[in-house]
Formats: structure tokens, sequence, C-alpha cells
């Protein structure tokens, strides 16, 4: 399974009628979400298994971080608001809750972890290392983890310059 994470609206990553009523959901949660259009920002594709070695790695560099390892890759959002814990949404035409974790917080367990685990931050050092493993045949398949952070940093960072929601979508295989 592939992940794509992806800077947008849940029109961005749902079909119609389900993005409406997912919108209505955290729109019900959280009133101060604002409504935004524009092009989305998706990421280079990951392989799925990333998502959980990125998790653990951030789990043994750092204290906390219960934004980042909080979430599935699974009907998922991080939203850009300021709140403690990840939410989860309960959505009448899915069968699991929705999840849902800050965006302001994940970027800050991204810096975090960064600064701990010596990683770039910097969008011009992330995409020369996102090249690094698209370019090597080599590297492809290994550190699925740092190639699973980079992809989510560039996307956080597209999604906190303009103030929309990171998608997680495991539908993208």
């Amino acid at each position: 399974m592939a992940l794509v994470f992806v800077a947008g609206n849940a029109a961005d990553v749902f079909a119609p009628d389900l993005a409406k009523a997912i919108d209505a959901g955290l729109r019900n949660r959280f009133p101060a979400l604002a409504a935004v259009r524009g092009e989305p920002y998706r990421s280079d594709p990951v392989e799925g298994i990333g998502w959980p070695q990125l998790q653990t790695r951030v789990m043994r560099t750092i204290e906390a971080a219960p934004h980042l390892s909080g979430l599935d890759a699974y009907q998922s959002v991080y939203l850009p608001l300021r709140f403690e814990i990840v939410e989860q949404i309960v959505i009448p035409t899915v069968a699991d809750p929705f999840e849902a974790g800050s965006l302001d917080a994940l970027l800050d367990e991204l810096h975090l972890f960064a600064a701990k685990a010596s990683l770039p931050t910097d969008d011009v050092e992330l995409m020369q290392l996102a090249a690094k493993y698209l370019e090597d045949d080599a590297l492809f398949d290994t550190d699925l983890d740092i190639q699973t952070y980079v992809q989510l940093f560039l996307t956080a960072k597209q999604a906190a310059a303009h103030r929309v929601g990171l998608w997680i979508d495991s539908s993208s295989s």
C-alpha cells in the first residue's frame, strides 16, 4: 500500500458525498475550521510501512509525539488548528471514527524530532534528500521512515502555509 500526503480539503481525497460528510463532522467538532479552496499539494508516494516505521523512530528519539504517533494512516487528517490531543470524530456514513490531529502540534513534533535525529527541516535540503532516494535505485526501498518523514514534512509545510488540512491518503495504490 502506498501513502500520499495531501495538503488540501476533504474533496481532494474523498468522493464528493463522503467529503461533505467528513467536512460536516469536522466543522461540528471544530467550528473555527475555515473553508479554503485552492489547488491541493500532493506528496510523492511513500510505502505504507514507512508510516509506522517513522512513528516508532520518533518515539525512540523524543519523549512524546502524541500527534505524530496518535494517528493511523487511514481516515485521518491534521487540521490547521492547535489542540492538545488527537480527536476521534464520528462520521455517520463511515464505520470507523475519523482521526484528527493538530497540524501546528505535528510541525512542533517534526522539528523536535529533526533536531534530535540530525535531519533537515529546510525545504531545499528536504527536497534534496527526497531526490536522493528517488534517483538512486539502490536506496529506493531503504530508510522508508526517512522517506516518509521528508514527504510528511514537505506537505505539512504546504498545509500550514495555505492553512488547509494535511490528509493521509491511503487509497493511492
